[in-house]
């Protein structure tokens, strides 16, 4: 039997909108999502009879009396272009937020879909509101990187942190990386070519920045061994660099690296500079070369003579490194005191006890941190490797060069033997307190509880680093109260052998009252991009006067253990003396320094013949390089009579125009001289800076102010060359043995061109576009040339 089917009753009274309830929804171009539909019950068409206006009005009274919270979010409706079902225009509503417009039926009173997209962009707003960049808080750095720079950047980085290549592939270290970097990041073989394309693109630019300088230019040289066996030979431009405010600034400007392949002649040497200097373009430029005083410099400087230069004639532009000479005359005072040779008649050989000497130690590490330097016995030293303070055999001082030794006595208070046992108690120290911490700790408290004057240590002696001696034999003066109660302790002080006595402290106190000075000095000439060339004859007067004082000996308070040694250092003193004689541009410096003048020569007692020649050259080069050109006279008629005779006060015109004349020849060089010194406070002023000072005032000095500007920007010493060899160091580390000697080259120059503010931005890219222009003009000549050819049968 058949289920009854139960009828459902209708209701008489029907919804308003149920005859539309099966219609489709109203077409939108609204995001088409759940909740964008419009709920069927609610559909209330207008009268067809209305208008378009009609219905917009009513849609902005609506939103006026603000009937429902989501009218709120939006802006006053409009009439959108968009049609309905019915084919009328239907009301566009513009979101306040995110400024999409939402096209809604004029007959859909539901403000659901309204109120859901209003809901939609309130939470975007709130979440973009917790994570915002720090660009947006005021943070700069953090905007966008233009992705064609993430090689260039790369490539910088890891040249001037001495970085390996591979550094950049670390998780850790893209953690930290911009992120645009980390999309581009490139390869290692991909950097190692950018540095080489660098380097070339760089140093294009360089040379055309320095055939624009007005000026002098002074070139400093000296070789070096990569701690992975590779020969360098490095030079640095010195220049006085005129800045945009118009202030004038000693500039070192590390120029190139180039590898040595060959033996280290003069000869070879040679061909190297020149052709650092004429890749650069400077051959007509260069005033003078810095080096030290080895013999094979010196077979350089007779070589690059031969090329004939412009500006450069050999010896008489060779510039003696000073920081050099301030050494061998130390080693020198110190050689009697030290281990006895093998060679028992020469009291001084003064070449370096490391032929392979670091930068770092060369300069003394004045940062006061112990780095680990070993010595090799000096035997050991090769021909070929560039020793710093060497000289030849005839200028090794033997016992026959040193007049009126004193003969020494056992009643002395120090002997050169004993000199010899104090100095190595004194190094024994030192090594004590460094491989002992706990020996050390008790040290320090040990000086705290006598009041002794910081730093509480003892400095080791390094044989490669300048003034090491010096600065621990200080420490021991500093430090004496607490070392004679540490040295007796059982547990940390040292063997009885070595303990130091008032002989020692005697000896320690004497020392550093004549190493002293040297100290001084060095730490003056290290500084960087320092000009003193015009100081270097009053550092050798003060130190002769300093050395003949202890040896005169006047108050009978040096033994002659230290007169004779200092009788070594006088020697060497004046060898290095003479030698200023052979390079005019030491007396010319002090002739146009303000402090000095002529007057410093007769203070000095110099004979008149020397000061005449001083002054001498002084005029040779203003009248040869900076004498300005008269203007030629125009030529007069002759006259056929007699002049006619002038009377009156006419008649005294003649007189008058000859006395002008004769003052308008005044020597320039003679009016210098003849204004006073300028002193601040009695010391020596800044030479360059002074005249820095005339130039922007306009003041000319009758042309003598390019000259003195030239000659007074000369640097004294090589210190900015073993600057940029301190840093090679570093760049070749021990993980980076494997790098060829033209990777570190290149990588050295392209680090100091980046810190010296030479690369502009995009430069890796520029120039790799200039090298595919440049491929692609070569390919369409061959090509074309290949198309000219005609085969003939």
């Amino acid at each position: 039997m058949a289920p009854r089917r139960k009828r459902r009753r209708g209701n008489s009274a029907r919804s308003p909108g149920a005859d539309e309830t099966d219609q489709p929804d109203v077409d939108s171009n609204d995001e088409q999502d759940g909740g964008d539909s419009t709920t069927p019950g609610t559909q209330t068409p207008a009268a067809p009879e209305t208008t378009d206006q009609e219905r917009l009005e009513h849609a902005q009274k609506l939103a006026q009396n603000q009937v429902s919270t989501a009218y709120s979010s939006y802006q006053p409706p409009q009439l959108s272009n968009q049609l309905d079902k019915y084919r009328r225009r239907m009301i566009a509503w513009k979101c306040l937020i995110c400024g999409r417009t939402i096209n809604r039926p004029a007959h859909d009173s539901s403000c659901s879909n309204l109120l859901t997209h209003a809901g939609r962009c309130f939470k975007k707003q709130e979440n973009e509101s917790k994570n915002r960049k720090l660009a947006s808080v005021g943070v700069t750095g953090t905007g966008d990187l233009d992705p064609r720079e993430v090689l260039q950047r790369c490539a910088l980085w890891c040249a001037e942190t001495a970085s390996p290549f591979s550094a950049l592939q670390s998780i850790s270290h893209q953690s930290i990386l911009h992120p645009t970097i980390v999309k581009n990041l490139p390869t290692r073989k991909i950097v190692s070519k950018a540095i080489h394309m660098l380097y070339l693109s760089v140093q294009a630019a360089f040379c055309e920045e320095l055939k624009t300088h007005v000026g002098a230019m002074y070139l400093g040289v000296d070789a070096w061994q990569t701690p992975n066996g590779h020969d360098i030979i490095g030079a640095v431009i010195y220049r006085a660099k005129q800045e945009k405010g118009g202030s004038i600034r000693m500039d070192a400007m590390p120029l190139d690296f180039v590898q040595l392949k060959g033996s280290h002649t003069g000869e070879y040497l040679a061909r190297m500079v020149q052709f650092i200097v004429e890749k650069f373009g400077l051959e007509n430029r260069i005033c003078g070369i810095v080096s030290d005083n080895t013999a094979n410099n010196g077979t350089m400087i007779s070589e690059l003579k031969k090329l004939k230069w412009k500006r450069f004639h050999g010896e008489a532009q060779w510039i003696r490194c000073f920081a050099h000479i301030l050494n061998l005359v130390v080693k020198a005072i110190l050689r009697p005191f030290g281990t006895p040779k093998k060679k028992a008649d020469s009291i001084q050989d003064l070449d370096d006890s490391d032929g392979e000497e670091e930068a770092q130690d060369l300069i003394d590490g004045f940062d006061g941190s112990d780095i680990e330097s070993e010595s090799e016995d000096e035997d050991e030293l090769t021909d070929t490797v560039a020793k710093d303070t060497e000289l030849g055999g005839d200028d090794e001082l033997t016992l026959d060069d040193i007049q009126d030794l004193e003969g020494e006595d056992d009643t002395d208070v120090y002997t050169t033997v004993s000199c010899r046992q104090t100095l190595a108690k004194f190094r024994a120290i030192a090594t004590k307190l460094k491989k002992s911490p706990n020996s050390k700790a008790h040290f320090i408290t040990i000086c705290q509880e006598n009041e002794c004057e910081k730093p509480h240590n003892i400095e080791r002696d390094v044989p490669t680093r300048w003034n090491s001696t010096y600065k621990q034999i200080a420490s021991i003066v500093r430090c004496k109260r607490a070392l004679l109660v540490w040295q007796h302790d059982k547990q940390y002080g040292t063997p009885r052998r070595l303990h130091i006595n008032q002989a020692d402290l005697n000896l320690a106190q004497d020392l550093v009252d004549v190493l002293e000075p040297f100290y001084e000095f060095t730490l003056q000439l290290s500084i960087k991009a320092s000009a003193r060339v015009a100081e270097v004859v009053v550092f050798i007067d003060s130190i002769t006067a300093s050395l003949s004082t202890v040896v005169a000996n006047e108050d009978d308070r040096y033994p002659p253990a230290l007169r004779n040694a200092c009788r070594a250092g006088v020697l060497i003193t004046n060898k290095y003396y003479s030698l200023t004689d052979c390079s005019p541009i030491y007396r010319i410096a002090m002739v146009l320094h303000p402090s000095f003048k002529d007057e410093y020569f007769k203070l000095a007692k110099w004979p008149k013949a020397w000061i005449d020649k001083a002054i001498h050259l002084t005029r040779e080069m203003y009248e040869t390089w900076y004498k300005p050109k008269q203007p030629s006279a125009l030529q007069r008629a002759p006259t056929t009579g007699p002049p006619k005779r002038q009377t009156g006060v006419l008649a005294g015109l003649g007189a008058a125009a000859i006395a002008r004349s004769a003052d308008s020849i005044l020597d320039p060089i003679d009016i210098w001289l003849s204004g006073g010194l300028i002193l601040d406070e009695g010391a020596p002023i800044n030479g360059l800076k002074w005249w820095a000072d005339q130039k922007r005032g306009g003041n000319t000095h009758h042309g003598l102010l390019q000259m003195a500007l030239d000659v007074l920007c000369c640097p004294a010493t090589t210190v900015d060359v073993e600057r940029t060899f301190n840093f090679g160091r570093d760049y070749v580390s021990a993980r980076r043995h494997n790098l060829d000697p033209k990777s570190i080259s290149r990588g050295m120059a392209l680090s100091f061109f980046s810190k010296n503010n030479k690369i502009k931005p995009l430069a890796l890219h520029n120039y790799m576009n200039k090298i595919k222009d440049e491929s692609k003009t070569r390919a369409k000549a061959k090509g074309k040339a290949n198309q000219d050819i005609v085969t003939v049968d």
